[in-house]
């Protein structure tokens, strides 16, 4: 018997592997060119260098699916989104430091199009693409960010209802009007249940249908562009959510009600941006489906950090305004930016607004070129404080110039030691705050001097000034 269990095995075993190798050859057929039915593909698309560098680096692999449908395979297919123990840590802290003033991480976090979508692919990357375990993927995620402390909106309906609606358009990487509304319903319901919520005062809001948004898409702009191409725009019905009519409301206009309490950061898909055909009203649906005023941080080409840079450098998060920060966060982002970390997580918990400074500096910039330094701190003669054996501190300093982004950050330390950190931040931060905590490499050291190499001219001279206080 048991002979036979292993022969069966074995045969099993054998067949799998048959059907993998035939699926391989599929994948390498198509990944050649062979498969060209859809219209607008060309066999350039499975070209790996097209995808090398710059604008297509992000459409990397561009596929046909079903009539109307592209998807990229590296981020549409993507099959695993793990939280590192180095992402995992950051978020907690976050969470963590949120919560000391007060404020509750509430995540959206959108699915992809492969998970929204496998069914408008085709073969062989409909049969290739293993829907169950990528959603068993995506909870992961989600679950290890409430172990963490976040709210988590509940979007296994939404998952198991994605015939209902298009959540995404179909050549584009942006979720419809549709896909905001059922996401919005998810961060609502979750809200709603905290008792907490209770304390913001009801605003309510009623939602209209808008103009017809058009959609080229990014995906069928890049296909054209390679193929020369594609299809024509998708439209789609807009809408516009407003304060319903009556006192609250009206209070609510004329400045009269509380201060908003609730927060939103996001991409370009939460952002309410000037051009009309480019806003999915999540921020719309979101209030009226919460009754209560929201404020929108989300910020386009921010990538997946930008948008919470400028919610915590704002005033009014300073000043403790809000009590819920909703992130409306794709599950493919996988927060592995160490440095942003090392200038978020400061922000987060207040900078050296509120510490004691045990080192203050301030100079000015003048006109000139790029890669040059210059001394923003000193810790030397009469003023010099012991920093040794402090641990981790937080520099916070202020441009006079929001536009200044581009630099390195150098701490030097008596020990002969020192730390560069590069800094890229986003085109869109509209702040001239800036923090950065400051890991010394040994414990024994002290902090002698901080200085700036600058990545890009200062075309006018502007003002630097910085404090160290502890972390």
């Amino acid at each position: 018997m048991a002979g036979l269990l292993a022969l069966s095995g074995l045969a099993q075993a054998a067949a799998s592997a048959e059907t993998e190798s035939s699926l391989a050859e599929q994948q390498a057929q198509l990944m050649k060119g062979a498969y060209l039915e859809p219209p607008f593909v060309c066999n350039a698309l499975a070209d790996p260098q097209l995808y090398a560098d710059g604008a297509m680096a992000s459409m990397r692999q561009l596929i046909a699916g079903k009539e109307f449908w592209f998807f990229r395979t590296e981020v549409d297919l993507q099959q695993r989104f793990p939280l590192s123990s180095l992402a995992k840590s950051a978020f907690a802290q976050l969470v963590a430091a949120l919560a000391e003033r007060d404020v509750q991480l509430v995540v959206m976090l959108q699915p992809t199009r492969g998970l929204m979508h496998a069914d408008e692919l085709v073969q062989p990357w409909r049969g290739s693409y293993p829907l169950a375990e990528v959603r068993r993927a995506y909870w992961r995620k989600a679950q290890a960010m409430m172990q963490q402390g976040a709210m988590v909106a509940d979007m296994d309906p939404v998952l198991r209802s994605a015939d209902e609606g298009e959540y995404f358009f179909r050549r584009d990487h942006h979720w419809t009007p549709f896909g905001a509304d059922v996401s919005a319903r998810q961060v609502a319901q979750v809200m709603l249940a905290d008792p907490r919520i209770q304390r913001i005062p009801e605003v309510a809001f009623e939602t209209h249908e808008g103009i017809l948004l058009r959609k080229m898409g990014t995906l069928n702009v890049a296909v054209a562009s390679v193929c020369g191409n594609g299809y024509g725009f998708q439209w789609v019905r807009g809408y516009d959510t407003v304060p319903s009519e009556g006192a609250d409301s009206a209070d609510a206009l004329f400045g009269d009600a509380s201060e908003p309490q609730i927060a939103l950061i996001g991409t370009s898909n939460s952002d309410n941006r000037d051009e009309r055909y480019k806003n999915y009203n999540f921020h719309g649906f979101l209030q009226q489906y919460l009754s209560r005023d929201v404020v929108n941080f989300a910020m386009t080409g921010g990538g997946a950090m930008g948008a919470l840079q400028e919610f915590l450098y704002s005033p009014a998060y300073q000043e403790e305004q809000f009590r819920y920060l909703v992130w409306e966060l794709p599950v493919n982002f996988d927060l592995e930016e160490p440095e942003v970390w090392r200038e978020v997580l400061p922000a987060a918990a207040g900078g050296c607004r509120d510490r004691s400074a045990y080192a203050t500096g301030a100079v000015t910039l003048p006109v000139s070129e790029r890669d040059q330094r210059v001394e923003v701190l000193a810790n030397a003669g009469e003023r010099r404080r012991q920093t040794a054996g402090r641990g981790s501190m937080t520099l916070d300093v202020t441009f006079s110039d929001s536009a200044f982004r581009h630099f390195y950050v150098l701490a030097y330390y008596d020990d002969g030691q020192r730390e560069k950190v590069r800094i890229r931040r986003p085109a869109r931060l509209d702040t001239g705050r800036f923090t950065l905590r400051l890991d010394p490499p040994s414990q024994d050291a002290n902090l002698l001097s901080v200085l700036l190499e600058l990545e890009q001219p200062v075309t006018t001279a502007l003002t630097v000034e910085a404090t160290l206080c502890d972390y």
